[in-house]
């Protein structure tokens, strides 16, 4: 895996739960709950492809 992807995801990690706040705060129904659950597993992927992120 190239370190160009590496970069990205370790830092989508990073980023992606800056937004499980807002949807917590509205609420977890309908779309809401779908978005936070794609949020969740686009989450564990970057994590699992940006740990071996180094700078």
């Amino acid at each position: 895996m190239t370190g160009t992807v590496k970069a990205v995801a370790f830092w989508a990690a990073i980023v992606i739960p800056l937004a499980y706040p807002a949807l917590l705060y509205v609420g977890l129904d309908g779309t809401t709950g779908l978005w936070f659950v794609g949020l969740l597993v686009a989450n564990v992927v970057a994590l699992a492809l940006g740990h071996d992120h180094k700078r």
